[in-house]
């Protein structure tokens, strides 16, 4: 990895893949607690809030509103070279 070669740290992300959608989203993972939004074409579709090993998130309604906060089914936490 190239960061890994200029820095020496490995870089962290988040990789959300979320139920009903065939969409994926890779967020690095800059500091701890995170929170930000999922966009797909300009549109927000989802908020997560990050914090070390813990995650949730929640849809955006079609009228602006917010879900309840979800806790993905699993997390998965893999270390690639």
């Amino acid at each position: 990895m190239r960061e890994f070669e200029r820095t020496g740290i490995y870089p962290e992300y988040l990789l959300f893949n979320m139920p009903g959608t065939r969409q994926s989203w890779k967020i690095k993972i800059k500091h701890t607690p995170q929170k930000g939004v999922l966009n797909s074409k300009g549109k927000v579709l989802y908020e997560y809030s990050f914090d070390e090993n813990f995650c949730k998130f929640r849809k955006v309604n079609a009228d602006g509103t917010y879900s309840e906060w979800m806790e993905p089914e699993f997390i998965i936490t893999e270390m690639r070279d």
